[in-house]
């Protein structure tokens, strides 16, 4: 039995408020647009709190790449380094036992890898396998798990995955166009931690990836001078109304109780209520997506500890959606009695 255990998230210090992120964009974009147009666009973001890697006058002005980057290693380490030692506490894990490291993450880069220097703030073994995953977005946090488990299976030794955005490191005040916009109205930072190992309360039964040809276009980053610019379809709820169903029905699962599901944004959650037939699981998913925005690859995985806390109990879809565009699919059964 492939299960995930000691699964713990952390979050920068900066918890703002989506009215204040709302008076931040007010004094971004005033100048070039009418922004009242586009208050809406907070006001029904489905956001209340998030939490940013820095402090809001920071999103005032504009930076380069160069320390873009720099702030995402930084921060990056110091909430993986916390994440991690609370998973190896509550797991009374060995970091000598680990047999590798899985690290996802799309909001940043560094080589050598983010997981290379985790190893090197830990006592692991120097043959661990480590695994970085940069690119699936938001579909990471279920196709990072999947991809932890394969490797689990051939190692049958206990897996650290670590899942990293630092979203809010990627806004650029001076652009003006809608999904930059949004992008400042919906997107939060924080990580998570959890090893796939033997046993546990969470069990991962099955996984599978599905990605959609000819549509490249939907959803990723674009590469300018100053950083990374946001690229998604406004067609992206059609597009999973109309196509992920077929998919979904073909990913049997016996007594399924419920989903867990990234919580990418309001309309994204429409869309899956549409096809879901507005099942109650899905509420979940709308709580984080209230407390914390959308975390990239770092959301669905937040459901699922939210699932967990409350004692959901039984066999649920664990699904999030990414550049590609990629469908990440994982069947769990959660036992809230152990």
């Amino acid at each position: 039995m492939v299960s995930i255990n000691g699964l713990s998230s952390v979050f920068p210090e900066n918890k703002v408020f989506q009215e204040d992120v709302k008076d931040l964009g007010r004094k971004l974009f005033s100048s070039k647009i009418d922004f009242r147009k586009m208050e809406k666009v907070y006001d029904n973001s489905g956001v209340k709190t998030r939490y940013l890697s820095e402090n809001l006058s920071w999103y005032l002005n504009e930076h380069n790449w160069s320390e873009r980057n720099y702030l995402f290693k930084k921060n990056a380490l110091f909430l993986l380094k916390k994440a991690i030692k609370e998973t190896i506490s509550k797991t009374n894990t060995i970091p000598e036992k680990i047999g590798g490291i899985v690290l996802v993450n799309s909001t940043g880069i560094s080589t050598p890898s983010i997981d290379a220097e985790i190893f090197n703030l830990f006592d692991f073994n120097n043959e661990i396998i480590r695994l970085p995953i940069f690119g699936y977005g938001c579909a990471g946090g279920v196709l990072g798990l999947n991809r932890a488990v394969e490797i689990f299976k051939s190692l049958r030794k206990s897996i650290l995955v670590c899942n990293v955005e630092l979203c809010s490191l990627t806004f650029r005040p001076q652009i003006f166009s809608k999904e930059n916009i949004v992008s400042t109205a919906l997107f939060g930072d924080g990580c998570v931690s959890y090893l796939v190992e033997e046993g546990g309360s969470c069990e991962i039964l099955k996984s599978k990836e599905y990605t959609w040809k000819n549509s490249l276009s939907l959803m990723g980053w674009g590469v300018e001078d100053d950083g990374l610019s946001v690229v998604f379809d406004k067609v992206i709820p059609e597009f999973i109304t109309k196509k992920l169903p077929c998919v979904l029905s073909n990913f049997s699962l016996k007594n399924l109780n419920g989903y867990v599901l990234h919580s990418g944004g309001k309309r994204i959650i429409e869309a899956y209520k549409k096809i879901l037939n507005n099942n109650k699981t899905i509420q979940e998913s709308e709580k984080i997506l209230s407390d914390y925005g959308n975390v990239s690859s770092v959301s669905v995985l937040l459901v699922l500890m939210e699932m967990i806390k409350k004692k959901y109990s039984g066999t649920f879809l664990m699904s999030a959606l990414g550049p590609g565009f990629t469908a990440g699919l994982s069947g769990v059964k959660i036992n809230s009695n152990d």
